[in-house]
């Protein structure tokens, strides 16, 4: 179904009148996507609540049944955004093997994934509505960090089980495997420069190996 259909389609009702379950999720997933696509276009002040309500095809009342204010509805908004763009993270099954050549396919898909035009569009928005509403921002990293990093987390774990690396806090080093594999090119990215291929693979490679020693698997 598009979005086009997905956000005109008329409610359809249960007993008494009232919209079904199945009915009210499809609508609060319709709001979800049409607020972070006028979020990330315009950012929390130049996007309102009218707007978004007529975007989505919901009343402001459905809105606000949900969300107490805008704020709260960003941060669920871009949170959404970001899940459905790392879903592949989630996914990614840890192969038999060496910690090197595993950590480095997934790195490979970390780094694919943070490069792509709509985490930098994210990350930009991040950073635009910073000064304004650092107290919104910080929300929105405390309630969302857990997208990316828990995934990372989930597999530097498999490979602790493994005896490959060691791990006193699992969040903490999922957010240093970021930075190493991913950090530079998605500040390079940001900007609009784009390693080759293979000069990309070689950065992966070093990050990896500096990993695996910090992490005491290599000695």
């Amino acid at each position: 179904m598009s979005n086009s259909s997905l956000e005109t389609a008329p409610f359809r009702r249960g007993p008494g009148g009232r919209p079904t379950r199945e009915e009210a999720a499809r609508r609060h997933q319709a709001l979800l996507d049409a607020a972070g696509r006028l979020f990330l276009a315009g950012g929390l002040s130049g996007t309102s609540i009218d707007a978004i309500a007529a975007e989505a095809g919901v009343a402001k009342r459905f809105i606000y049944a949900r969300y107490a204010d805008k704020g709260a509805l960003f941060v669920a908004a871009i949170g959404r955004f970001i899940e459905l763009r790392v879903s592949a993270l989630a996914a990614f099954e840890v192969p038999d093997g060496s910690a090197e050549q595993g950590l480095f396919e997934f790195g490979r898909l970390l780094r694919s994934l943070a490069t792509r035009p709509e985490p930098i569009h994210v990350f930009r928005t991040l950073a635009n509505e910073a000064e304004r509403f650092p107290g919104l921002v910080q929300q929105f990293m405390v309630a969302n960090r857990g997208y990316a990093m828990g995934s990372i987390a989930r597999v530097l774990e498999t490979y602790a089980k493994r005896g490959d690396i060691v791990i006193d806090d699992a969040q903490l080093l999922a957010e240093h495997f970021f930075i190493l594999v991913a950090g530079i090119g998605q500040r390079m990215a940001s900007i609009g420069i784009h390693e080759a291929p293979d000069a990309a693979d070689r950065r992966l490679v070093a990050a990896i190996r500096l990993f695996l020693h910090g992490s005491k698997a290599l000695g």
